[in-house]
């Protein structure tokens, strides 16, 4: 007889945590879907802006700087190799071919570049400047505040 009441409490509080568990998936897809269209309300990249440095970077500092490539196929296998999570394939960049930033360095987008995630840019500031390089999108979007908007017309 006891048994008998153990199994229905193992089977009911089984059941509990089924649905409860439904519950948070239920919930969490609705915010991480919520997050998601947020994101890409906030992040519209469009040609002309000019977008500061705003994290902390040192430009003499070889391990906390924030940088910009010379080639976009650098700046397109960083990426890979960061959604990857594989550096021994797709990271091979020289890092003579990158430009270290400071903070305050402003950057103008000039155009997208494999299916925008990649964008070139003409750095506005420091010795390097007039040049046309290369960011990736989410280095962008978490180092760098837009300053204004330019309307082309």
């Amino acid at each position: 007889m006891y048994l008998k009441y153990a199994f229905i409490r193992t089977l009911i509080f089984i059941t509990c945590l089924n649905i409860m568990n439904k519950i948070f998936k239920t919930i969490g897809i609705v915010f991480f879907t919520f997050n998601l269209s947020a994101l890409d309300d906030l992040t519209a990249i469009e040609q002309g802006q000019t977008w500061e440095l705003i994290k902390k970077s040192n430009k003499l500092s070889l391990h906390n700087s924030k940088v910009l490539y010379f080639f976009s196929t650098d700046a397109f296998s960083t990426y890979q190799a960061r959604r990857f999570n594989d550096w021994n394939n797709f990271s091979i960049t020289d890092s003579r071919n990158l430009v270290r930033l400071n903070k305050g360095d402003r950057i103008k987008i000039m155009k997208s570049k494999h299916q925008e995630k990649i964008y070139e840019v003409e750095l506005l500031d420091g010795f390097e400047k007039n040049r046309k390089y290369f960011v990736i999108k989410e280095d962008l979007i978490s180092d760098f505040a837009l300053m204004e908007k330019t309307n082309e017309t």
